[in-house]
């Protein structure tokens, strides 16, 4: 089944450093394309991956969800309260 291409930008890090404490070590401005497979191209941390994965699977297979910004991307902050990630479409399937 076709569908878009989602792009997943670290775009807040709250920390002095910008990068995240936690295993992965995340930095302010990473980004990640979420498809068929997971995210490419060196992977994220596993439980932000487990809380974007029902967004970006659902923007994935819609033109456009409810909760979406009127600029048509989503903010997810991950469990862990330190990294802010940005989903959008970059294209159709």
């Amino acid at each position: 089944m076709p569908g878009y291409e989602i792009r997943c930008e670290a775009i807040k890090v709250s920390t002095e450093t910008n990068t995240c404490p936690g295993s992965a070590t995340c930095k302010q401005g990473e980004i990640y394309t979420m498809g068929a497979r997971t995210p490419e191209p060196e992977g994220m941390c596993g439980r932000a991956f487990h809380a974007i994965h029902p967004i970006a699977f659902s923007m994935r297979f819609s033109e456009r969800l409810p909760f979406e910004s009127k600029e048509g991307h989503y903010d997810v902050v991950c469990p862990d309260g330190f990294v802010t990630y940005r989903l959008s479409r970059i294209s159709g399937g």
